[in-house]
């Protein structure tokens, strides 16, 4: 997902600019509010990483159609957050192994490189309690004969999330876990025993369990802060560096980029110096944080700029 912007009122900047250049003939500085993507809650970064996640199948009918589900929508979670909600995250099914350490690092090394991902979430099947049932209640318009009442189970739950970052410095499996209670629905006529009810229950269990992943994933999607970003132009010189502002300022940042690398190869080192600055900037913003380096040893090898140092930081802080 890209970076939320706060668009400044590009007229005001231009004016609050043409002030300041009346007085000096150096850059102008013109910032630009962006929230920026952090580490989810659950201390993992995972911008720009490829995700896949899988399932533990431990042969019960209910336990596998209800983590089934659970892993569809902890993947749509997670799709919603990283990939614009595109249907991107592959889902796996593993049989469980009776024995098996899957919080083990060997263990999910394995499943990871039949994947191919750089991060792989594996649910752990889950372990169900005791369903109960609540009264059966009449339905105001049934669409069937058989379903003119409805009966809301209670099933408690609890489940294991086991997930490892192969591009994690720290090289550790976590494991995370949680307990609930998933309510299924069974439709009935009003006639039939409990055991049948139990049965109908168990078998509705998905539309809980996807509800239960898309909580499941929620840690994981990223937090948002704003930070506020300095860009550097040049007021009376060549349109270029008007156009570009303009452009960053509406998230154009193939127009920008195209326009301060043109900007960057002049030959008067200060300007050189700021167009350099402004492409760091931008690559931070978009993720691109080698570029953004790169950009910022040309800016402070050209030119020195205060506000380098800031943006240094920022950048390291995401390497």
């Amino acid at each position: 997902m890209k970076p939320k912007i706060f668009h400044l009122s590009v007229q005001l900047a231009i004016m609050a600019s043409a002030a300041l250049a009346a007085v000096s003939c150096g850059p102008v500085s013109s910032t630009l509010g962006v929230e920026m993507r952090q580490p989810s809650r659950s201390g993992l970064d995972l911008a720009g990483k490829s995700f896949s996640v899988a399932y533990l199948d431990d042969g019960a009918t209910g336990d596998s159609t209800f983590i089934a589900s659970v892993a569809e929508g902890f993947a749509q979670s997670l799709e919603s957050e990283y990939f614009s909600g595109e249907r991107v995250i592959m889902i796996y099914n593993v049989d469980k192994e009776p024995g098996a350490d899957y919080s083990c690092r060997d263990s999910m090394v394995n499943v990871l490189m039949s994947a191919g991902t750089d991060v792989l979430f594996l649910f752990d099947a889950p372990v169900l309690g005791e369903m109960t049932l609540s009264p059966a209640q009449k339905v105001q318009t049934p669409a069937v004969r058989d379903s003119s009442y409805v009966v809301e189970a209670s099933v408690p739950y609890s489940v294991r999330l086991f997930v490892y970052d192969a591009l994690d410095r720290a090289d550790r499996v976590r494991v995370y876990s949680g307990t609930s209670v998933a309510n299924p629905v069974a439709y009935t006529d009003g006639t039939e025993p409990d055991s049948v009810l139990v049965k109908k229950a168990m078998a509705s269990l998905s539309v809980p369990g996807n509800e239960a992943g898309e909580i499941a994933g929620r840690p994981f999607r990223p937090v948002w802060n704003k930070e506020n970003i300095p860009f550097l132009y040049f007021d009376g010189a060549s349109y270029k560096w008007t156009e570009a502002l303009m452009a960053a300022h509406y998230y154009d940042w193939s127009t920008a980029v195209s326009l301060w690398t043109e900007l960057a190869a002049s030959s008067n080192l200060q300007k050189r110096s700021c167009a350099a600055y402004n492409l760091a900037a931008a690559f931070y913003i978009i993720g691109e944080y080698n570029l953004a380096g790169d950009w910022l040893d040309l800016s402070d090898k050209s030119y020195p700029l205060h506000m380098s140092y800031d943006l240094r930081k920022k950048i390291e802080s995401r390497m």
